[in-house]
């Protein structure tokens, strides 16, 4: 399998919309392991190459995303701080398939990211209660910049649902570890 191919399966695993199969997802670029890596190296202007239509919030902007990973799945998040995100996720209300997809994700991310990340993975409870599983990486080429893979159960969530993350963006914003 070429590395497309590869990106497409992990990543339509790991962020599927809820059904039994994935087949409805589709890579939004032709090479995501490079799109990956342009995303990571326009983390510094807070992702402003990637910038399309926007949404102002009270304490946020919500960008969509020019170039997606999982095309239809992803946005960029620039907080009133100056702190930015590139996110993709897709929720479902099956946790083997949200575990089977966090697992193919991130392989996929393991693989386009290569040695040179840190990576570190932590179970998630908030209260005692159990959120999920979150695997962080971490480069200090890249100071101040987090990437993960998650595979959460939302506290309150409808439907017993998982949310299925990937997040490149500011470490002070990364939803993983708690």
């Amino acid at each position: 399998m070429n590395r497309r191919g590869l990106w497409v399966a992990g990543v339509a695993m790991a962020l599927g919309t809820g059904c039994a199969t994935d087949a409805n997802l589709k890579a939004g670029t032709d090479d995501p392991c490079t799109t990956m890596k342009g995303i990571i190296a326009d983390f510094g202007s807070g992702f402003e190459s990637f910038r399309g239509k926007r949404n102002d919030f009270a304490s946020l902007t919500v960008y969509a995303a020019k170039e997606e990973l999982v095309k239809g799945h992803c946005e960029i998040w620039v907080w009133n701080d100056g702190d930015s995100a590139y996110v993709c996720s897709a929720n479902t209300p099956d946790g083997e398939i949200a575990a089977q997809r966090y697992r193919n994700s991130l392989k996929t991310v393991q693989q386009c990211l290569g040695d040179s990340w840190q990576e570190d993975s932590v179970t998630r409870e908030r209260d005692g209660r159990y959120l999920g599983v979150a695997t962080g990486f971490s480069s200090d080429a890249h100071p101040g910049l987090a990437i993960s893979v998650q595979n959460i159960v939302p506290p309150g969530s409808y439907r017993s649902l998982r949310s299925n993350y990937l997040y490149i963006g500011s470490a002070q914003k990364t939803p993983a570890p708690d």
